[in-house]
């Protein structure tokens, strides 16, 4: 039983190595896939803003002065800009680098446990699709402030469309054109709609369009990129392959030294029993 507990305990070892290794290589790889998103996000939200202006919504882009454009698209890029930057700050060895330096400024070592960071939750994926959706919220506001777009609860579209199951991709990537259906939509957003509600009522009936970064848009448009998620998704499906494989191991593990500790403490207890002296007969015991 000695040796199968010491079996064990190296197949963990080298379940473990092999976790280590998988998480590094995660972390590489999603390097490399934030890089290149980065920039195609920033470039795709100023496109499907130009789109916005003079394809779906001339007249109101038209009715701008030149100052007013030129301020628009100022915000625009910024917006983009900042977009980008916020994408590369996700990325695992920057997030690390970060980690390191204002351990270093308080004074303390750097452990394990910050090197899995990234794992925790909410996951770098969930992180990175709240970006997409916060740069979503603030391009549609802007071009709203602007005129542009039609009045509307732009949070309350974003969320019902991010609920939607294979939303079919539009005419112009990123970029949902719907009729604006008041009674579905009524109770929802109240506090946004409240602020435009006269001027709802003459756009009610008119399409309304708004501006929605998605990964799932971003990697068709571009197969490098949806290539590298392709490796991360593999990694992932190996990753829990493996601490699968671990956590059973490990149940295992217990399980043996558990039985084990059972038959040394019975041995040890019968021993015992049979080294005990025994007791003298008192005098009138039969």
């Amino acid at each position: 039983m000695s040796g199968h507990l010491e079996a064990v305990e190296r197949e963990i070892l080298g379940l473990q190595g092999m976790l280590l290794a998988a998480l590094a290589q995660m972390r590489q790889l999603y390097d490399v896939y934030l890089e290149m998103l980065a920039p195609i996000a920033r470039q795709q939200l100023i496109t499907v803003s130009y789109q916005v202006c003079t394809q779906v919504f001339p007249e109101q882009f038209l009715t701008l002065e030149e100052p007013e454009r030129q301020e628009l698209q100022r915000q625009i890029v910024e917006l983009a800009t900042v977009l980008e930057t916020t994408i590369l700050g996700l990325q695992p060895r920057r997030q690390e680098d970060s980690t390191a330096k204002q351990g270093a400024m308080n004074g303390e070592e750097p452990s394990e446990a910050d090197s899995g960071k990234e794992q925790e939750t909410p996951s770098l994926a969930e992180q990175l699709s709240q970006v997409l959706y916060q740069s979503s919220l603030k391009i549609n506001h802007l071009l709203q402030r602007a005129a542009i777009l039609p009045p509307a609860p732009i949070a309350v579209i974003l969320e019902i469309a991010s609920k939607a199951e294979n939303r079919p991709l539009g005419r112009i990537p990123h970029l949902l054109t719907i009729m604006l259906d008041e009674q579905k939509l009524q109770g929802e957003g109240e506090e946004e709609q409240n602020t435009t509600e006269s001027q709802q009522e003459s756009s009610s009936h008119q399409p309304m369009a708004a501006i929605y970064l998605q990964l799932e848009e971003l990697e068709f448009q571009h197969p490098p990129l949806a290539n590298q998620r392709s490796q991360i998704r593999q990694l992932e499906a190996r990753l829990a392959t493996l601490q699968q494989q671990l956590h059973k191991k490990q149940r295992q593990y217990l399980v043996l030294k558990a039985s084990r500790a059972w038959w040394q403490t019975w041995k040890a207890n019968e021993t015992a029993e049979a080294t005990a002296p025994i007791p003298e007969v008192m005098d009138g015991e039969q």
